[in-house]
């Protein structure tokens, strides 16, 4: 008790510096544990997966296209790559993204999940109610039950769903403890209806009997087999673990509204940051700290002479320095709470409390005090007492020791402010390089609530169906808004899509997986796509379906060795496309040579560091379907928007429906990028301000033990200039060899994250001279009020003081 008195009283007389120490540390401490719960939740990502270790999800590849599937005859396998034994569970799921569903009257959209019973013993959740157990039963999710009942309990209540069907909400399902990388609103039972009518690939769930070796059956199922059908198949099983981490599946982004997935490399970049904040803190709170201990080398001096031990010094200095972490701690977790919306903002995703923080905190607790506390300790206690007596504060091995500590945090400044610059430079130079397609006023839409069973519906259903798709196809027509539009998934003909890896074939037997897409002729014009060789072609009538029309771009004719259009001609290795004849006959298209009739400019298909991919176009007459691509002409996004909804209210006697813009989906793109600058930035800041505060306490130290040196410099004549330079020097040096260590380090850094960019931004060299001017000038300007202050006390005042 006596110890931490005299330690309270010790950090109470030393205030200015105690008060800089503690909010440095606070600072560093918050922005650390805010990236550290960031990290820690998406490393935890899929965990209430119950024997994670052995579940198992088959990776289907076809021809390149790579998804989530099943392995069974139905599917394509043609082999049993596993023994039955070897299963412990199984289950099935399929995925419906913008699903529809209607309560008290009213659609909804929603993200259905349509699976077993056998599902929820694979992942944990929360349950009030009951498990589904007859197929009209669905569970569905908290955040569905407020957005539609409120506060009402929703168990009981019923939902239309297609085809007719009447279901029983039975229970609700609560936020599982760990981020999810598979997202719905509903979960209804797969036994509901037939695999024919539910007309989805299932996606399968195994659970392997422990000690199989998967390793062994994903040798078998890497190598690819031909299938009765035609085309090439393989299998991958990857651990649901891995599953939010799979860079194809993430390249695909099939129904991102329900799958969700990140990147390594965004954590680690995280991680990067979060250490260098980490870092700068503890050598800010070290340095300070032995700068007012320094004040105390001759009370240590006295202490050892009248013998105190090694372990009550430990002691003492582990409880002040105790003391100022647990108000640092406190600090810190008071601006977590006050800054948490923001934080949730920035990083893109909810951090919600948990188990973790307090461990966290007590982690902070226990290593932090004994980190700060060790090379004070070493420091003092191996010192002669003679050393001590004669003020350590004015050696030069103290002088080195600050200096080298503030050497680090320098540099660590420094490359956190270049990496902001250089991130932030790049983010700019990516959203204002024209992606070679129109973004402006593009919608979105999906206006036609499509039955998921169409052998569900009566024959007067099915005609009230197709009168309602040739009304809303007229009301587009006739909308002033509308420049043009067509009708067709964006996930699979969007200018953004993805479209299917196929293998095609030219006259010069050059065997290319080329990626294809099958987009009405209306494609080029609604996104103003430009032809260089050839013309943009016109309406493909149905009656010529077999005869489709080839476009390619120019970085597929390049690919595959032709410089004319008119010399190009393509074949598929399997069929393109199956069609029926005038006479009834199937006729599979795409097997004999194609001349390509237009050659487009190359456009960015996604994320510009992918850089512009090769693409063949299918120019087909169009598809049926309940989503549209549209054109709104310009200023009138609003006005487009209520003909929709009154349209939809008119037809469907409900005015809500899925929608969103291009140029949405275009910055979606470039979320972690955004993220990446903006946390480099926020923390450069914090950094920078940290800095400034250690900077305010050790140059507070530096220049009050010059006091006597300033006043006999000012007697022998020395002008306030020559008082800069003197005072300025070292602090000079130590930034200007900061700098010569930043700049090859963050170069090299910037180096590795972007090897594997096609398209990036160019380092500057004014990004490295912005960081220098930066930390130079707010450090020099810290230092000049206080050197002020000091070349302006009277050299009589300061020589009888001394």
């Amino acid at each position: 008790m006596k110890t931490l008195k005299y330690a309270w009283r010790f950090l109470i007389r030393s205030k200015s510096y105690t008060i800089i120490n503690v909010i440095g540390l606070a600072l560093s401490l918050a922005c650390t544990i805010i990236l550290v719960r960031y990290i820690h939740r998406e490393l935890q990502v899929n965990t209430h997966c119950t024997h994670a270790e052995r579940t198992f999800i088959p990776l289907r590849e076809i021809d390149g296209n790579v998804f989530p599937g099943s392995v069974n005859k139905d599917s394509g396998a043609d082999t049993v790559y596993y023994a039955p034994e070897a299963i412990e569970k199984r289950s099935y799921f399929i995925t419906l993204d913008n699903d529809n569903v209607t309560i008290d009257e009213k659609p909804y959209t929603v993200q259905a999940l349509v699976t077993d019973t056998a599902f929820l013993h694979f992942f944990h959740y929360p349950l009030k109610g009951k498990h589904i157990e007859a197929p009209e039963e669905v569970l569905i999710t908290r955040q569905f039950a407020k957005r539609v009942f409120g506060d009402k309990n929703p168990i009981g209540q019923t939902i239309g769903y297609s085809g007719g069907k009447l279901l029983t909400i039975c229970g609700i399902l609560e936020e599982p403890a760990c981020k999810s990388s598979l997202t719905f609103d509903i979960l209804i039972n797969l036994e509901l209806k037939t695999r024919r009518e539910w007309s989805k690939m299932y996606i399968e769930i195994l659970r392997f009997m422990p000690g199989v070796d998967v390793d062994a059956i994903n040798a078998i199922s890497h190598v690819k087999r031909q299938t009765e059908w035609g085309y090439m198949v393989s299998y991958d099983f990857i651990p649901v673990s891995q599953l939010y981490w799979n860079k194809g599946l993430a390249a695909m982004a099939d129904q991102p509204n329900m799958w969700h997935y990140s990147s390594r490399s965004h954590i680690l970049v995280l991680m990067g940051v979060c250490l260098l904040l980490l870092l700068a803190g503890i050598l800010n709170f070290v340095n300070i700290y032995l700068v007012f201990m320094l004040k105390r080398s001759k009370e240590y001096g006295i202490k050892k002479v009248f013998g105190i031990r090694g372990r009550a010094l430990f002691l003492q200095l582990w409880t002040e320095n105790m003391l100022m972490i647990v108000i640092s701690l406190l600090l810190a977790w008071f601006f977590i709470e006050i800054f948490s919306g923001y934080a949730s903002r920035l990083l893109g995703s909810d951090v919600p409390y948990t188990a973790f923080d307090w461990q966290l905190s007590l982690g902070v607790l226990v290593l932090l005090p004994l980190l700060t506390t060790v090379y004070p300790f070493i420091k003092y206690n191996y010192l002669p007492p003679i050393v001590s007596i004669r003020s350590v504060g004015s050696s030069r091995h103290s002088v080195a020791t600050r200096t080298v500590f503030l050497f680090i945090q320098y540099s660590i400044t420094l490359l956190l402010i270049v990496l902001s610059l250089y991130f932030s430079s790049h983010l700019r130079f990516l959203q204002n390089t024209p992606p070679g397609f129109k973004t402006e006023g593009i919608l979105y839409a999906n206006l036609i609530p499509t039955p998921k069973s169409w052998g569900g519906e009566s024959e007067a259903e099915r005609k009230q169906r197709w009168q309602n798709t040739t009304t809303i196809r007229q009301k587009l027509d006739e909308c002033p808004f509308i420049e043009r539009w067509f009708c067709g998934d964006p996930s699979q003909s969007g200018i953004l899509s993805s479209g299917g890896s196929t293998t095609l074939i030219n006259d010069k037997d050059v065997k290319l997986n080329m990626m294809v897409m099958y987009i009405p002729a209306d494609f080029f014009k609604l996104y103003e796509l430009q032809a260089v060789q050839g013309t943009l072609p016109g309406k493909v009538e149905a009656k010529d379906y077999s005869e489709n029309v080839v476009v390619m771009n120019e970085a597929a004719l390049k690919a595959f060795g032709y410089t004319k259009q008119e010399e190009a001609f393509v074949r598929g290795e399997q069929a393109l496309w199956i069609t029926s004849s005038m006479d009834g006959k199937i006729v599979e298209g795409g097997l004999s040579l194609m001349p390509v009739g237009t050659v487009i400019k190359d456009y960015y298909t996604g994320h510009l560091t992918a850089g512009k991919k090769p693409v063949v176009y299918i120019v087909t007459p169009g598809y049926g379907g309940a989503q549209f691509q549209i054109a709104c002409k310009a200023g009138k996004e609003k006005e487009l928007i209520k003909y929709l909804q009154d349209t939809r209210e008119e037809i469907f006697h409900a005015e809500e429906f899925d929608y969103h813009w291009l140029k949405e989906d275009v910055q979606a793109l470039y979320d972690d990028d955004r993220r990446v600058a903006t946390v480099f930035t926020l923390f450069a800041t914090i950094s920078i301000f940290v800095s400034a505060l250690g900077l305010f306490g050790l140059s507070l130290f530096d220049i009050r033990q010059r006091y006597r040196e300033i006043a006999i410099r000012k007697v022998n004549g020395a002008q306030l200039k020559n008082l800069y330079s003197v005072l300025f020097r070292k602090y000079i040096w130590v930034i200007a060899g900061a700098a010569l260590l930043t700049i090859p380090l963050s170069y090299y850094l910037i180096y590795i994250y972007t090897r594997d960019f096609i398209v990036k931004a160019p380092v500057s060299i004014f990004i490295y001279l912005i960081a220098i001017l930066v930390v130079a000038g707010i450090s020099l300007g810290t230092l000049f009020w206080q050197v002020n202050k000091a070349t302006r006390i009277n050299p009589a005042t300061i020589m009888k003081a001394e």
